[in-house]
């Protein structure tokens, strides 16, 4: 079992940003070869600290009765891509990702994880006229500053949906798995979070 030993104690020792993640969180166990997905820029390949510990379930699981499915259908009935759907109901800010595939992956082990629903996110991280986003120490000109704000701009028009102040609909649940590694995890398909023929045809919709 991966996580064996977690408990809602250690909920708070996780970054300060991660928690603020979570609107409500317990900890659950999740059964070996749960299918998982997240949308996201690239292929969530694991890094220096391993896998991205943020996803959510394929297929309804406890109290999310909708899973990766429900968010596809949801996406058709709004006349919006999947991206779209995932950025508003998983309050995804725009700065954060561009979501730009569907990453979907099996659990090999028996998983303790955290499991809760989103917190509400404004559509921008930060304030569009901060002069350095990365750097909040460093004087940016007003040239600078002008830039981002462009670019955000042109990330709002690209989102593919009337992107509100505040994101986050009905609940929509999430899992954040610590210590999540390659070796814990057996990758499927990568698609296009835009392509919604391919995406019906990969969860037989």
């Amino acid at each position: 079992m991966l996580n064996g030993t977690l408990c809602q104690a250690d909920f708070y020792k996780l970054r300060k940003s991660d928690q603020n993640g979570f609107r409500k969180v317990r900890v659950v166990t999740v059964p070996k070869d749960t299918m998982l997905f997240k949308m996201t820029k690239g292929a969530a390949a694991a890094g220096q600290y391993g896998v991205t510990p943020w996803w959510s379930a394929v297929k309804p699981f406890m109290e999310d009765k909708e899973g990766a499915l429900g968010r596809l259908q949801q996406a058709k009935a709004n006349g919006i891509s999947m991206s779209a759907m995932v950025r508003f109901m998983s309050c995804v800010c725009l700065d954060w990702n561009d979501l730009d595939n569907y990453v979907q992956v099996k659990l090999k082990v028996e998983t303790r994880v955290f499991w809760g629903t989103f917190n509400p996110m404004p559509k921008f991280s930060q304030e569009l006229w901060k002069s350095d986003w990365s750097n909040p120490n460093e004087e940016g000109s007003g040239v600078k500053a002008l830039a981002k704000v462009k670019l955000m701009k042109l990330k709002e028009q690209q989102a593919g949906f009337a992107v509100p102040d505040t994101l986050g609909g009905p609940e929509a649940w999430q899992m954040y798995i610590p210590n999540l590694l390659d070796d814990h995890i057996e990758r499927g398909s990568v698609i296009s979070g835009h392509d919604m023929a391919a995406l019906t045809m990969a969860l037989g919709f």
